[in-house]
């Protein structure tokens, strides 16, 4: 059965805009509100609050928009003129976005623009980035890791990902907006995304209690060189502040590498269902070799279900009132993947937050 499928334009303007794409309907109703920066006999429609009336080339994020196919088709196209406020001077003008929409759990993190029954396509999480190390020697790159999109130009991965030299090869860039490594560009039967983006790593912040042997404070932000455009499939995902913990809550993990039961790297963006089991459940299990304390989550222990290798820094979620919320990130786990009885450790988030907050860059 073909899912429905809802995108919904998330600029922080509170438009509502619904495409089914199982017909391809697009609606969009504005609220009673006049811009002021444009001439008002020169305004045929109100723009929504949060929004400003702009000539149609200052606002790049609709520029982003037209890159959609959904939206640039000759059977759609006209629709876009629901979005026009007026004509100034032989220009269109458009109700651009005038609000800062960057900023940790600012008011559009945790969003996907797709959402649709039991979905995990194209665009379902994309705040997962791909880590990408470089070799000294050859120049040839490596994704061994992932970590989560929190702000323009920042990424929350794990300590041991950030700090990884495997085999001569060095932290060097960041990939965002993949789903399929195997495809360029991602696509599915309702929209194509626009192109993932490599931006290059400008500087690393680590913990300054990592201990790598132990994986005590197993947690780092990459600073990246220039920002992320949002899209479709490149969004912030929302870190949560609440220590409170729900025993077997289930969470989801996602990103790229391997489950138990697959031999090889899978080339689409995965996703895996865990539930959270007690700390003391991982003391026992690794408290020999790798004390456990409170700064980590303990999840898993599902015969047949865990994240085995290349999930280094990938984001554990939950749902909240309809927003993703990260609450761990993944730092190590058994050789036995997958072995019933035998969970994984987390960095928990909540545990970190004050500290993600207090050295994540403002631009």
């Amino acid at each position: 059965m073909t899912h429905v499928l809802v995108l919904v334009i998330l600029l922080c303007a509170k438009w509502t805009v619904n495409a089914q794409f199982g017909s391809m309907s697009l609606n969009v109703g504005f609220y009673e509100e006049r811009s002021n920066d444009a001439d008002a006999d020169s305004i045929q429609a109100p723009c929504p609050v949060n929004t400003t009336c702009v000539p149609i080339s200052s606002c790049p994020l609709l520029e982003d928009l037209l890159d959609f196919s959904c939206f640039t088709s000759d059977r759609y196209f006209h629709r876009l003129n629901e979005l026009t406020c007026g004509r100034v001077n032989n220009e269109d003008y458009i109700c651009c976005p005038s609000c800062d929409c960057d900023g940790l759990n600012g008011p559009q993190c945790g969003r996907s623009m797709v959402r649709g029954s039991n979905y995990s396509g194209l665009g379902a999480h994309p705040w997962v980035a791909r880590v990408g190390f470089t070799h000294k020697d050859t120049g040839n790159v490596r994704f061994a890791c992932s970590g989560s999109i929190i702000s323009k130009r920042v990424v929350l991965t794990a300590a041991h990902c950030a700090l990884a030299k495997p085999e001569g090869y060095k932290l060097s860039t960041v990939v965002v907006g993949e789903w399929d490594i195997g495809k360029s560009p991602d696509c599915n039967e309702y929209f194509c995304a626009p192109p993932t983006q490599a931006i290059k790593v400008e500087t690393v912040i680590v913990h300054p209690g990592y201990e790598q042997k132990i994986f005590r404070h197993d947690i780092a932000l990459i600073v990246l060189k220039e920002e992320i455009t949002y899209s479709v499939t490149s969004a912030p995902i929302c870190l949560n502040d609440k220590p409170e913990i729900v025993i077997n809550e289930r969470a989801s993990l996602v990103g790229w590498g391997k489950l138990s039961g697959q031999t090889n790297v899978v080339s689409r963006q995965q996703l895996l269902d865990v539930p959270l089991v007690p700390l003391e459940h991982c003391e026992r299990i690794f408290g020999e070799t790798v004390p456990v304390h409170e700064g980590q989550l303990c999840a898993g222990g599902e015969e047949g279900k865990d994240a085995c290798s290349g999930f280094g820094g990938a984001p554990l979620l939950f749902m909240r009132d309809n927003v993703y919320v990260q609450v761990g990130i993944v730092s190590f786990g058994s050789e036995n993947c997958g072995s019933e009885g035998v969970p994984s450790v987390y960095t928990n988030v909540a545990h970190y937050h004050d500290w993600i907050v207090s050295n994540s860059p403002r631009y």
